[in-house]
């Protein structure tokens, strides 16, 4: 039987816990999944966002914003 540690499983999130980090709506973190731009786990009938990896999502995408301190 494999085991995981506590640390390893809760390193994954539901998409409801990513739009609460985010901010932003539960439909909007589902409509990035299934646009394949946040990168997600298909679990049973749910969805996981590795959260290093959401992270890293974030990170790229704030990144490509253009940088507003030209003012």
């Amino acid at each position: 039987m494999l085991s995981m540690k506590t640390s390893e499983a809760r390193s994954f999130l539901t998409p409801q816990e990513v739009s609460d980090l985010l901010r932003v709506s539960v439909y909007t973190v589902r409509r990035w999944i299934k646009e394949g731009t946040l990168p997600a786990y298909k679990v049973g009938r749910g969805w996981r966002i590795h959260e290093s990896e959401m992270n890293a999502w974030r990170e790229h995408r704030q990144s490509a914003l253009p940088d507003d301190t030209s003012s």
